[in-house]
């Protein structure tokens, strides 16, 4: 049997999951941006882990935990990423909910998927899922920034879906995006969706990733120094350059796809534009742009000391910046 939901909807966009959110709202009949989806879900966050076990051995991540369900849990009711030991019923349940023209959300490691070419492992990437094909064993995804649908093999996704590369292994995790009633007013839960960011980023949010929050990124400027005596120094820095400007942010983080949300909010509720929170966003957002270089020119030097040093005082800011923002936010909008 094959099956491709009619009327699906792709729209090429910055981050995995944003993209996701607007493709299946946009489907159910909503013109949401990619930057609101992003900030209704309180998409921003901070983790930093270091193991040996992890490729590089210090890693950091600049989105929040579960935004996808934060973003139906406001606009429709509440969500959570459902998940599936075995994988061939995980498919099952996938084809199931397609031939029912109802898309589902997955999290998938892109080393798996064909179409990337990727030697490097980054599990959690979000897509959606359109159709699928039994007589080619094929399933059909709309991802990030590709044009239209993408072919890929049962038994790639599969692996994707089931991937253990940390520090984010995955056991086939989805769920199915179903609107069955109307979305409430944007200019009542837009505040609730900003409180809801800053209050997680200053209580913090664990996750299998660790904790995302403001005092994650003091701890990361305090042992920034440190990353010099890595085996793999190297790799660690040009890895959170890519992080921070590269893989899917927007650039500056995640900073700027958040301040394009503020905007748009700051349109729908003008009384927010007293508070300048996109004007500091976007400032936030090129100290960790330039962080970012900071980070690639010491991935291309032989003696990174001071480089470092440099790095961690960059990120010490941060964290004064970003620590004032949220509270600013907790204080001020109601």
């Amino acid at each position: 049997m094959k099956h491709i939901i009619r009327n699906w909807v792709h729209i090429p966009g910055l981050h995995c999951g944003s993209t996701a959110l607007r493709d299946t709202v946009t489907y159910y009949g909503y013109r949401f941006s990619e930057a609101l989806c992003f900030g209704l879900g309180a998409g921003l966050g901070f983790f930093y882990m270091k193991a040996k076990n992890l490729n590089p051995t210090r890693i950091i991540h600049l989105r929040g935990h579960g935004m996808e369900p934060n973003f139906f849990s406001l606009i429709n009711k509440p969500t959570q990423w459902k998940y599936e030991e075995n994988e061939n019923i995980a498919l099952d349940i996938l084809k199931e909910y397609i031939a029912n023209d109802i898309p589902l959300l997955i999290q998938t490691d892109i080393y798996y998927l064909d179409y990337y070419r990727s030697s490097t492992h980054f599990p959690g990437h979000v897509v959606s899922v359109w159709g699928y094909d039994d007589e080619t064993q094929t399933v059909f995804l709309a991802d990030t920034g590709f044009e239209g649908l993408q072919p890929i093999s049962y038994e790639s996704l599969k692996r994707a879906r089931t991937s253990k590369a940390q520090p984010f292994p995955l056991e086939n995790n989805w769920f199915e995006v179903i609107l069955d009633k109307p979305i409430p007013p944007l200019k009542d839960i837009i505040p609730e969706a900003i409180r809801k960011n800053a209050k997680s980023m200053l209580e913090g949010v664990r996750s299998p990733r660790g904790e995302s929050s403001v005092r994650m990124i003091k701890v990361w400027s305090d042992e920034l120094p440190e990353w010099e005596e890595a085996s793999d120094w190297k790799w660690c820095a040009r890895f959170a350059y890519q992080v921070i400007e590269k893989r899917g942010t927007g650039g500056g983080g995640f900073r700027w796809i958040y301040r394009d949300f503020l905007r748009e909010a700051e349109e729908i509720i003008p009384n927010l534009k007293e508070l300048g929170l996109s004007e500091k966003m976007d400032t936030l957002g090129h100290i960790w742009s330039e962080l970012s270089r900071v980070l690639k020119q010491i991935s291309e030097s032989e003696t990174p000391r001071s480089l470092f040093k440099k790095a961690s005082s960059m990120a010490r800011e941060i964290w004064e910046l970003e620590g004032e923002f949220y509270l600013n936010v907790l204080s001020k909008l109601q």
